[in-house]
């Protein structure tokens, strides 16, 4: 019988860990990944399952924060990134071990939840069966430039500490993940790398919002954008002109929430989780 272990991951584990990354999703942003998320010997950055010795299935979490507006107070929430199991294994049900550990001692320490956001709804019915509700849901909208209308605003890219004031203004008195310098710098660099970034806008008649967005071929792919009620074409056309694009799509990833200890009261989580990592 297999004997099976838990622990955090540590400096040796990487080359390992190298491969799940690379069989679960690829080459994609591996470099960037375990530059940003990985520090060795913390199992409060990472947690692996191991099957007689051998690492199988890993877990990364990165520092945020859960505010919740009915409560008017702030609970430590971790983003949930870089869940792989090998191929062979997943039929084995280590992803929800580790995902259950990790919850079980995210609460010892005093974290009110646990979330993560998906590219699509695949492993949805996964996290739902880990405790997990949906908040939000995948959408895309594409606008060419014949449906983005002439803006006389201003686009201007953002330091992460200025995007993150600002974020946090638009959302004041809503339940909703606050990400943090780390998580909002990590933001920046994959829209960066991508020919985007972190935007600060003024719309036509001076209201200002703010934007994550980076370009994909022609196309300006907004993740995020706060503070532009009624006028979310206009802030489009600006960025569309900013990025040097000929269109837009607005593309929301599929959030998953899990409230525990001091923010678990409520029946189903409510709020806004943002972009997270694209």
């Amino acid at each position: 019988m297999a004997k099976i272990s838990l622990r955090a991951a540590k400096a040796e584990d990487l080359p390992r860990l190298r491969v799940l990354w690379r069989e679960s999703f690829g080459e994609e942003h591996e470099a960037w990944f375990f530059r940003q998320c990985f520090v060795p010997g913390h199992v409060e950055s990472s947690l692996v399952l191991l099957e007689d010795g051998i690492v199988q299935s890993m877990v990364f979490l990165l520092p945020a924060f859960w505010y919740s507006g009915a409560q008017d107070r702030y609970a430590p929430a971790p983003c949930l990134v870089g869940l792989a199991t090998d191929p062979v294994r997943r039929h084995q049900n280590y992803a929800g071990w580790l995902v259950e550990t990790a919850c079980d001692f995210l609460v010892e320490k005093g974290a009110g939840g646990v979330w993560t956001l998906l590219p699509d709804n695949t492993l949805e019915l996964f996290f739902a069966k880990q405790g997990f509700w949906s908040v939000g849901s995948t959408a895309e909208k594409t606008f060419g430039a014949a449906d983005l209308p002439e803006s006389c605003g201003v686009c201007r890219r953002s330091s992460s500490e200025a995007y993150e004031r600002r974020r946090e203004k638009f959302l004041q008195g809503r339940s909703h993940v606050v990400l943090g310098p780390a998580l909002t710098a990590l933001q920046r660099e994959l829209a960066e790398r991508s020919g985007g970034g972190l935007f600060q806008i003024t719309l036509p008649g001076g209201e200002t919002a703010c934007a994550i967005a980076f370009k994909k071929g022609g196309t300006a792919v907004i993740r995020e954008l706060l503070g532009a009620a009624g006028q979310e074409q206009e802030a489009m056309a600006l960025l569309a002109r900013a990025l040097e694009t000929e269109q837009c799509v607005y593309s929301t990833p599929l959030g998953m929430l899990r409230l525990m200890g001091c923010c678990a009261k409520m029946e189903r989580p409510e709020g806004y989780l943002g972009c997270g990592l694209l």
